[in-house]
């Protein structure tokens, strides 16, 4: 018989600063469960393999789009939900067939790949920028100096967005993220994304417009010139919003990646000792990072027809709280899976999702996090913590606001 639990611990400042214990809880009911009457979802799915199931089905399992809404949200007055709604990452088939055919090809491993000079080139400029701002003994926010500023940049070569322009984004983009967290859509959350929208959406469209005339060797220019030889392959408020989300996902998540991964280690001195001394790696320590303190902790699904998960009836119309982070510390897939263990053999985990939907700059986010710790693991030696990392309590982009360390 399949276990009801309440979902109500997960808005509790206790769960939030340390949501595994009641991840753990979960997993001793079973790998999925019924929600409680009165919740916004009907299932929690936690286990890994049913959660991978979950992610796979993208044709019984929907991703919410504006079908599933009352009226589709305004380009006017509900920006930041209407540019969610009508990017790759909130439609469903077809539409979503045909804007992911359009990114695929600029997320190639070839091109990736051959992205691997510009990462190091620019991780080296920011270490040099870390060790002047030291160079009088002065702690450093790593977050602000380094953990932003290095997947923003990379992203931004590859879209096409100036350098001058990426740190006015970032609290822009933290303003759009907030109203994905559970309970984040507040009034006040959703009247600072609506205000954050509205400007990204005028400045991407200046971009689209100056690339036009002056085309370049970029993501913009690619996507405005497909907009421009057939219509029917991305409107553009699908450009417009692809342009903003793309960007604001490939930079925020491995921005988390960054920092989280940086404070398991230094709080880990045996690790620290290990990566370093063999940086190849640098690969096995990334994908523990994003097992262990995954940036994304959920994912929501929209059943579509009547299905079996697990050996639990789900019935059409549920809404499902697929938990990532749970599924990546199930205790049937992993062994000691709250021990942070880079050596462990089975490796395979939820932190970009799956199925139709899974991660498009996966792979650039594991180059970043593996060339941007070793190289700064490499370039200071010395490098601690200055004072206790604050806890997050966010459970989507889950990560350090601030993190300040001393270089040595």
């Amino acid at each position: 018989m399949v276990a009801e639990v309440s979902l109500a611990s997960l808005h509790t400042d206790e769960v939030r600063r340390d949501p595994y214990p009641f991840y753990a809880d979960l997993h001793r009911h079973g790998p999925v469960c019924r929600v409680a009457p009165g919740d916004r979802y009907s299932y929690v799915v936690h286990g890994h393999d049913a959660s991978a199931q979950v992610l796979r089905d993208s044709a019984t399992f929907k991703v919410m789009d504006e079908t599933l809404l009352p009226s589709p949200p305004s380009w006017e007055n509900d920006r930041a939900l209407a540019v969610f709604m009508n990017s790759v990452f909130f439609t469903n088939a077809p539409r979503h067939t045909r804007m992911r055919k359009m990114f695929n090809q600029a997320f190639t491993p070839r091109r990736i790949n051959a992205l691997e000079p510009a990462i190091d080139r620019l991780t080296a400029d920011l270490l040099d920028h870390l060790a002047a701002q030291a160079a009088g003994g002065s702690k450093i926010d790593f977050m602000a100096e380094f953990a932003f500023p290095l997947p923003a940049n990379v992203l931004g070569e590859l879209l096409g967005v100036p350098e001058e322009r990426r740190a006015w984004y970032r609290p822009r983009a933290m303003a759009l993220g907030a109203i994905l967290e559970l309970g984040g859509s507040t009034p006040a959350n959703v009247a600072a994304a609506n205000t954050a929208s509205q400007e990204i959406t005028a400045y991407f469209a200046e971009l689209a417009a100056a690339r036009r005339t002056d085309p370049r060797d970029d993501m913009i220019t690619a996507l405005t010139q497909a907009l421009e030889s057939d219509g029917d392959q991305l409107s553009e408020h699908e450009l417009l919003a692809n342009l903003i989300v793309v960007f604001n996902a490939g930079f925020v998540t491995t921005t988390h990646l960054l920092g989280n991964g940086l404070t398991l280690l230094l709080d880990r001195p045996d690790h620290l000792a290990r990566l370093r001394a063999d940086p190849a790696l640098a690969p096995q320590y990334v994908e523990e990072i994003l097992r262990y303190e995954v940036p994304t902790h959920f994912s929501v699904r929209y059943t579509a027809a009547d299905t079996e998960v697990a050996g639990v009836d789900i019935p059409r119309g549920s809404w499902v709280l697929v938990l990532l982070a749970a599924a990546n510390r199930d205790p049937e897939h992993y062994a000691d899976p709250d021990v942070f263990d880079p050596m462990r053999t089975e490796t395979s985990t939820l932190s970009f999702g799956g199925g139709a939907h899974y991660c498009l700059g996966a792979a650039l986010a594991r180059l970043e996090g593996q060339r941007g710790l070793t190289m700064l693991l490499d370039r200071f030696a010395d490098i601690s913590l200055a004072e206790p990392p604050g806890t997050p309590r966010q459970l989507m982009l889950r990560g350090h606001e601030q993190l300040w360390v001393n270089l040595g």
